[in-house]
């Protein structure tokens, strides 16, 4: 686990899943409000 890339890549991928899961669950939140 020497690679510096693959860390990179790893943690923007993390980054991108919980962002995009985040702005998922905000949507479905205020479609049940309105």
């Amino acid at each position: 686990m020497g690679d510096p890339a693959l860390f990179d890549t790893i943690c923007i991928t993390a980054a991108f899943i919980g962002i995009a899961s985040g702005l998922v669950l905000s949507v479905l939140y205020l479609e049940r409000l309105g």
